[in-house]
């Protein structure tokens, strides 16, 4: 415990002075009592039942000055609480084979529903992100427990042209918590729609122990076609404590879809995201079961951490202060028609 003025820890040397000055009191009075009562009535004047009784509101009176003297000093506890540490990133794929029709309205509005379920399901407390990616990785809202921001941000997705699993994966990792300055290996470097960082520089050293937890909800129909390795980038997440978890959108074995006024053949293939979720430790869902989705939403937005926290004291040490005196003035109304 720590205090903000130690100083005024002092002033607890007032409450033994206020006990010893009330007891000084009750000894003069007693005196006179005894001095000029008749010997026969002092069982009448000297009830000493009563006496006792009337000590509880004072010493409720004395506790509740203890406390506002001890507040003024403003306390400040550090007790180890539980706190929600889990951050992710939604890296919803806005691809122009993400406009196919075989999962309706389309594999991107799906992908929006989907997005809009784990804002829905995960704790208040999760920090979420959104970002999109196709041949460039934007991120539209770092990691925030602003639900309104994100869903806002969700409806202004666009369509764009090819799909980078690595672009995805290293702007998902650079935009978590504790993450930001991590150096990706020199053939990522160069992946569309990343910041380019100095190749001659060194990576940030960075102990993975002390990372908080991390993870990506990549939503995509499994079509990877642009940008360096999906591998390379998996790896880079793994040890940098992020974990993939994948949901695949579309139909097996692709569909012939309208896209944009046209009739295409689009493919779907979930083999790679399958792989990549096993490189990072995550999971990787197909088909899209409810149950599963709704289980797997609630645990990725809980990590609960046993950290030090900071909780001051001198609010509900005053207000305890106050219960005291009002308890304390009720029993001396009661009792002996007086508040001390």
């Amino acid at each position: 415990m720590t205090f903000g003025f130690p100083a005024l820890l002092w002033l607890l040397l007032l409450v033994p002075l206020a006990v010893w000055l009330l007891s000084a009191a009750a000894r003069r009075r007693q005196g006179r009592a005894q001095a000029y009562a008749d010997p026969h009535l002092l069982g009448t004047v000297l009830r000493g039942g009563n006496r006792r009784r009337s000590l509880i509101p004072l010493g409720l009176q004395l506790g509740a000055l203890t406390l506002l003297l001890f507040g003024a000093a403003q306390p400040v506890a550090k007790p180890t609480l539980p706190v929600n540490k889990a951050s992710v990133m939604i890296a919803l794929d806005a691809s122009r084979s993400m406009l196919a029709d075989d999962v309706q309205p389309s594999r991107l509005e799906a992908g929006r529903t989907l997005a809009r379920q784990f804002l829905e399901l995960a704790p208040a407390s999760t920090q979420i992100g959104l970002m999109t990616f196709s041949d460039n990785a934007s991120v539209l809202v770092p990691p925030t427990t602003d639900r309104q921001e994100v869903l806002g941000a969700l409806d202004r997705v666009k369509p764009a042209q090819a799909t980078s699993f690595a672009g995805a994966l290293v702007s998902g990792v650079r935009a978590l918590p504790g993450r930001e300055k991590a150096v990706p290996p020199r053939e990522l470097l160069e992946v569309p729609g990343q910041a380019q960082a100095n190749p001659n520089a060194a990576p940030t050293p960075i102990d993975p122990q002390t990372l908080p937890p991390g993870a990506i909800l990549l939503l995509s129909d499994g079509i990877s076609n642009r940008g360096a390795s999906p591998l390379v980038a998996a790896r880079f997440a793994s040890d940098h404590r992020v974990k993939l978890y994948a949901v695949a959108l579309g139909t097996e074995g692709g569909a012939v879809s309208r896209v944009e006024g046209q009739l295409v053949f689009v493919p779907f293939d979930t083999k790679e995201l399958s792989r990549l979720t096993q490189l990072t430790g995550g999971q990787f869902l197909y088909p899209a079961d409810p149950e599963r989705l709704r289980g797997l939403f609630r645990d990725l937005g809980s990590a609960i951490r046993w950290e030090p926290s900071e909780l001051g004291l001198g609010g509900p040490l005053a207000g305890l202060a106050a219960l005291l005196l009002v308890v304390g003035g009720g029993l001396a109304l009661a009792w002996q028609r007086r508040v001390p």
